[in-house]
């Protein structure tokens, strides 16, 4: 491997890390705002992929940041579905 190579590498790695966090970010603030969220309303509302959405609840979830909510009907499929709330900050901070 060259060290354009491996350069490339760093960038990419350190890239995808970043747009994931900004990502987590964006979703839990959104869905702090909303009360409960879908994952299609979560990508619809904030133009991310379903997949992305999908991998970044469950990080976010595992984090403490969201819990799994009700299950209701998702305004953005009309299926009922698993939504999510955030995790109250007292309740993060004792854990």
């Amino acid at each position: 491997m060259t060290v354009a190579q491996t350069s490339m590498d760093a960038f990419r790695r350190g890239r995808t890390t970043s747009t994931a966090k900004l990502q987590c970010d964006r979703i839990a603030d959104y869905v702090a705002r909303s009360g409960t969220a879908t994952i299609a309303e979560i990508a619809q509302a904030l133009r991310i992929e379903k997949s992305s959405v999908s991998a970044r609840r469950s990080e976010l979830i595992a984090a403490k940041r969201l819990e799994l909510a009700e299950e209701r009907k998702c305004s953005a499929t009309g299926r009922w579905v698993q939504s999510v709330r955030a995790v109250p900050v007292p309740e993060r901070l004792m854990q």
